[in-house]
């Protein structure tokens, strides 16, 4: 039990003011958006057909940037996780790299390579098409976000107990056997969490996407052209919508997450 005193009071008021700045940043501005939209204006939004169309194609390109990386990220976490190799803490930041340089200048990056660089004309004789479309959206959406997949998954991996791979291998399971029966299941969690955190930020992309394909829109580009158009009036609302959509995905995701834990512990 803690003692109060004027010690504890002073510590405590600093606590609860440094607290209330934070929660001022982040809580007021997405609570005056959402309350600031009546009912009215989000039905007119859901009958506008650009702005489904738009929401639906950003669902879409992001699940598929979401399930390369499940393909191509598990086993590189792997790698990184359970192997040594020269320059192995080199490459593991470069994979870091697009987490952190400006969006716009991946963008750019991205346009360059599968755009008009050297690598466009063999993509362009296989009658690959990356500027202006579906594809060069989820690229775009990989490109920013895998980087959180990986950590995520390479993090469960790391929790794994060591000792448990060793007592497979000792009674003769190979490292196959091992990552299918064993590292993959202990890093369900890993995985899934990676996956809705991939999922989550490729929603939300738009500085790389914007410049390699800024058509067809995604919901976070449209929501820049209606606002560039219509000014904030014309934003507002689908701003609301793609806030509260985030809401309500990460408080169900949440509770996902928690119930499952809460299961394992019991069972």
């Amino acid at each position: 039990m803690v003692t109060v005193n004027k010690k504890n009071i002073v510590f405590y008021s600093i606590v609860v003011v440094l607290s209330f700045v934070v929660a001022f940043l982040v809580v007021v501005p997405i609570a005056s958006m959402v309350l600031s939209v009546s009912v009215r204006d989000v039905v007119d939004i859901l009958f506008d057909r650009e702005v489904v169309q738009s929401l639906l194609l950003t669902f879409e390109c992001a699940f598929y940037a979401t399930l390369i990386a499940v393909l191509f990220g598990i086993p590189l976490a792997y790698l990184f996780a359970f192997t040594h190799f020269p320059l192995k803490r080199l490459i593991i930041t470069l994979f870091d790299i697009p987490m952190i340089i400006p969006h716009t200048a991946s963008g750019i990056a991205l346009l360059f390579v599968f755009g008009s660089g050297f690598l466009s004309h063999l993509f362009k004789s296989l009658h690959m098409s990356f500027v202006g479309s579906k594809t060069g959206i989820v690229i775009a959406m990989a490109f920013v976000s895998i980087p959180y997949f990986i950590n995520a998954v390479q993090n469960g991996y790391a929790s794994i107990d060591r000792r448990l791979i060793n007592v497979a291998r000792t009674l003769g399971a190979s490292q196959t056997q091992c990552f299918v029966h064993i590292i993959l299941p202990l890093s369900v969690r890993a995985i899934i969490t990676g996956s809705l955190m991939m999922w989550g930020r490729g929603i939300s992309e738009f500085g790389a996407v914007m410049i390699i394909a800024y058509h067809p829109m995604i919901a976070p580009v449209l929501l820049y052209d209606r606002y560039s158009a219509y000014g904030l009036e014309g934003s507002r609302p689908i701003a609301a919508l793609l806030i509260v959509f985030c809401i309500v995905f990460f408080i169900l995701i949440r509770s996902l997450l928690a119930y499952r834990e809460k299961h394992a512990y019991t069972t």
